[in-house]
């Protein structure tokens, strides 16, 4: 008799047909095939993805939301299309607030919830990057309104995650609830709203939302549903990132990309912090750059570095990427848009180099959470600095 998983199954003399057949099969199979136990979490966000939907479906989601009074926060560069919403608006009852990055991003948190507060709205609708978003979010979390967000980049997180807050930080292994009335979000993805960004911020925005993509995929304990969305939302990236550069005012790639965005960054979402992101925070805090430029730039080095350790997870990313080697193929793609490939081309000084150095030989924890032994870690960042040739062990 043959035993599996507390089973006796006849060694079969005899060739069983139909359904005793299948039986025997499923049954006989390696308990090795059964898919592993994972926790996957989904946060109730509403997606409108279409092209020209800034103009088609932000007012049937105020309808749907019941909102009659709105607050329009959006970017400089947004300002017409806001302009052109709070004019559809029936009623009259819209009101535009313009976001400034020169200004306190704390005081326009403020000022739009005495704005909000003063004029009754019901409903946020926030137009630009990921900055522009985190603030409205803020305000509407204050204010416990609903918010409809209109990302006109292809990185950022805060669109998807919980509470508007960050994807998941050390120490929490799952999103805090939100029951407020602000837990009803609408992100409307308009491929439309980012024709005109400047190349460089294409490129630079594309290739942060592929470094998420990357973050989940060398994340042990990613389920299985997030890993699959950040492979594909890798492979979007860079099938659509250098069309559209090279198509500056087509839409295909420039849809492709931002799909691949929300791929990348949903699932970042909900998934834990793992030892690739570990040290990406840790060399981001101590570079004193701002960490949409940062992370591209060391994504090619930690990867040399840490590729002996998850060839599994290399082997994935170089399929999203449709080449044989994750690194030279993340390395290619930044060169192909145009992407800065070194601390320096970012603003980074030598003192800055010698200061983050420092920091992270003191750094204990970093270390240890990145799981490299500290001096390959100050390696990375020292190649980082000079876009060396990224080398692992």
């Amino acid at each position: 008799m043959l035993t599996i998983n507390s089973l006796l199954v006849p060694e079969a003399p005899w060739r069983p047909c139909g359904a005793d057949r299948k039986k025997v099969l499923v049954t006989a199979r390696s308990m090795s095939e059964v898919v592993a136990g994972f926790t996957h979490d989904v946060h109730a966000v509403r997606v409108v993805f279409a092209v020209d939907a800034h103009r088609t479906s932000v007012q049937p989601e105020l309808d749907r939301l019941g909102a009659k009074a709105v607050l329009v926060m959006a970017s400089a560069s947004q300002k017409a299309v806001a302009g052109a919403l709070t004019a559809a608006m029936p009623g009259g009852r819209a009101q535009p607030l313009a976001f400034s990055r020169s200004r306190s991003v704390v005081g326009q948190i403020s000022r739009a919830y005495e704005v909000a507060a003063r004029e009754e709205a019901d409903c946020m609708v926030a137009i630009g990057s990921g900055a522009v978003i985190h603030a409205a979010r803020q305000a509407a979390l204050r204010a416990e309104l609903p918010l409809i967000a209109l990302p006109t980049s292809y990185a950022g997180a805060e669109f998807v995650s919980p509470s508007g807050t960050p994807p998941l930080s050390p120490g929490r292994s799952e999103p805090a609830a939100d029951m407020s009335p602000a837990a009803s979000r609408v992100v409307i993805y308009d491929p439309a709203l980012t024709v005109g960004l400047p190349d460089h911020v294409t490129a630079r925005s594309a290739m942060r939302a592929l470094a998420y993509g990357v973050d989940v995929l060398c994340t042990p304990d990613a389920s299985p549903v997030a890993a699959m969305m950040a492979e594909e939302g890798i492979r979007q990236i860079a099938d659509g990132m250098p069309d559209a550069i090279l198509h500056p005012h087509g839409l295909v790639g420039r849809s492709r990309t931002q799909y691949g965005g929300y791929l990348t960054a949903s699932s970042l979402a909900v998934t834990p912090p793992g030892p690739h992101r570990a040290l990406c925070e840790a060399v981001e805090r101590v570079c004193g750059l701002r960490h949409a430029d940062v992370r591209p730039v060391l994504l090619p080095h930690l990867l040399a570095a840490t590729r002996v350790k998850r060839p599994l997870a290399l082997a994935r990313v170089a399929e999203a990427l449709g080449c044989n080697d994750a690194v030279q193929g993340i390395t290619e793609l930044a060169h192909e848009v145009g992407a800065a490939r070194s601390l320096r081309e970012l603003g980074m000084g030598l003192d800055g180099l010698d200061a983050a150095l420092e920091a992270l030989r003191r750094d204990e924890t970093a270390a240890r959470d990145a799981e490299l032994e500290p001096e390959v870690l100050t390696l990375v960042v020292e190649n980082a600095y000079h876009g060396r040739t990224p080398v692992g062990p």
